[in-house]
């Protein structure tokens, strides 16, 4: 799923509605704070871009809730959020990501 994000989407510029306003207004001291920490970008690799489209496929039959939780995952967000988002506990959280990736697993193999 990081291999998702990174892939640039050829179709989006036919999305972009160009304006004179700024995307939005932000306050002084978000647009410029020293202590802004930005992350490495992830790089897929060439052999995960061969791949992404295969492992894609195997997550393709679960439902959405799985699939929020798995794109969750994929971002590092703890079990913890990923339970308040879905109104749930972290460990019911753990339990569903436990059962999606195992039914990913069972698509890969057979």
């Amino acid at each position: 799923m990081k291999t998702l994000r990174a892939v640039p989407d050829r179709e989006r510029r036919f999305f972009i509605v160009k304006s004179s306003s700024p995307d939005y207004i932000r306050e002084y001291l978000d647009a410029y704070d020293p202590d802004d920490d930005i992350q490495p970008r992830f790089q897929p690799t060439p052999r995960d871009i061969s791949d992404y489209l295969t492992a894609l496929s195997w997550v393709r039959h679960l439902d959405r809730s799985a699939w929020k939780i798995l794109w969750a995952r994929s971002f590092d967000v703890s079990f913890g959020l990923i339970g308040k988002q879905i109104g749930r506990s972290d460990e019911t959280a753990r339990k569903r990501f436990e059962t999606a990736i195992t039914d990913a697993w069972i698509a890969a193999n057979t």
